[in-house]
């Protein structure tokens, strides 16, 4: 279903606002997390959205009253809790990402041309 519309199940799209909510949440702490800077604007985010400027906006509106974000002139920033919230939610999102696949090392001590040909314990193989 695209974003902004609403269903039978959902006739107010509080569930799309939400998801958008959260979607938007974790697209800030990405985007923090990169070095892009601390304050978001719909403009900033909306390369990484499908939904219109409005939308955005509308969400950001949104976490500001949750508390999870904090209004600074035309911009938006991270609340402590929202930050924690966020990191929350981003680590939620993509745990699954983080594991090794079948035969990858999940240790990490395989990742070097040094430890490659090497087992666990550092033996040739």
């Amino acid at each position: 279903m695209p974003t902004g519309t609403t269903s039978a199940m959902d006739p107010s799209g509080a569930v799309n606002r939400l998801a958008r909510r959260e979607e938007i949440l974790q697209i800030c702490y990405w985007f923090q997390g990169e070095g892009f800077g601390d304050c978001f604007t719909a403009e900033s985010i909306k390369t990484f959205l499908t939904c219109a400027s409005e939308e955005i906006v509308e969400a950001l509106e949104g976490l500001v009253a949750d508390g999870a974000l904090v209004q600074d002139a035309a911009a938006y920033r991270f609340s402590s809790d929202g930050k924690k919230k966020a990191g929350h939610l981003f680590h939620e999102s993509f745990a699954d990402f983080q594991v090794g696949t079948h035969g990858e090392c999940s240790a990490g001590c395989c990742d070097s041309k040094a430890e490659r040909g090497r087992d666990h314990t550092g033996e040739p193989i």
